[in-house]
């Protein structure tokens, strides 16, 4: 039995796999798409400089493991597992950007068995071939977990995860972290997709007020769905994110730039359909939701 699957063999997947392999943990990925099983020779580049190697299992059905760590865009979830029997035992990790991708994993999970995860470590793909894989450890960060289910007992064998990335926090409630995170990506994906500029770029005075209008309306549409967040926190945190990754491009801007469909229905998108569900209009989040879907629908 592995001790690990993971479904996503990018940047965020790559650096899980290969932290989890230094750790002498069992692991595999598994794609479904794949004609039938091979190796995937993984090389991570850590932030110190060092490199480590690894040939890993690269299979096109799922086998017994202990946990699966979904890492794939939000958008792909639902893809990404459709075919795969998921044992009863097995703890589904979902690790991705925005909040919602979740509900489509529940026609195939117990809720019990299901798991939240936001992940601060920062993951470069360097290159990627059919059996090859190259990620660079860009930054330091941590990872929270939490149940889908509000639950106060930690997961069992959470102690592979907790080896191989200290610190790993585990919280009775997770989603307080995840609308934390939502605030950031929804400031900084959008506004860094459309100016496309990096990351520090948003520090700068011109984006002040749209950022503070965007947090308000985040703070104000947690506190209906009962999770407190300041909106003057939530402010700073975005702008320390921005400034200890200014030299970086986020997600979004690398997706449009590469006229991929972006993650924006699981970040401004949830804000405002959650938003709308209180009778609360975003008008800032909107603004930027459409511009961005106006902007995937310009593609060439």
């Amino acid at each position: 039995m592995y001790h690990c699957a993971i479904i996503g063999a990018g940047a965020v997947g790559g650096l899980i796999a290969a932290k989890l392999s230094q750790n002498h943990n069992k692991v595999c990925f598994v794609d479904r798409r794949l004609s039938e099983s091979s190796q995937l020779e993984l090389e991570l580049e850590q932030w110190q400089g060092a490199k480590l190697q690894f040939k890993l299992p690269y299979l096109n059905q799922l086998a017994p493991c202990r946990w699966l760590i979904i890492c794939v865009k939000a958008h792909q979830v639902a893809q990404a597992i459709e075919g795969l029997s998921i044992a009863a035992d097995c703890q589904v990790l979902l690790m991705v950007n925005g909040i919602g991708a979740e509900q489509s994993l529940l026609s195939t999970l117990k809720p019990e068995q299901l798991f939240l995860a936001s992940n601060t470590h920062g993951a470069l793909l360097i290159d990627k071939q059919a059996h090859q894989l190259r990620v660079k450890h860009t930054g330091l960060g941590k990872i929270d977990l939490g149940g889908y289910l509000n639950q106060v007992l930690e997961p069992q064998y959470l102690a592979y995860l907790n080896q191989a990335f200290e610190p790993v926090y585990w919280h009775n409630n997770i989603y307080p972290v995840l609308w934390q995170k939502l605030a950031i990506n929804c400031c900084i994906n959008p506004l860094t997709a459309i100016h496309r500029c990096r990351n520090g770029e948003l520090l700068k005075p011109q984006y002040q007020s749209e950022i503070t209008h965007l947090c308000a309306e985040i703070s104000h549409t947690a506190a209906l769905e009962g999770i407190a967040l300041s909106e003057q926190q939530l402010q700073q945190s975005v702008l320390q994110v921005a400034k200890l990754t200014a030299n970086n491009f986020s997600s979004m801007q690398q997706d449009l730039a590469q006229q991929r469909r972006s993650e924006i229905d699981y970040i401004n998108g949830y804000l405002v359909e959650r938003a709308k569900q209180h009778g609360l209009n975003t008008p800032c989040n909107l603004a930027l939701l459409q511009r961005i879907k106006q902007m995937e629908q310009d593609y060439a």
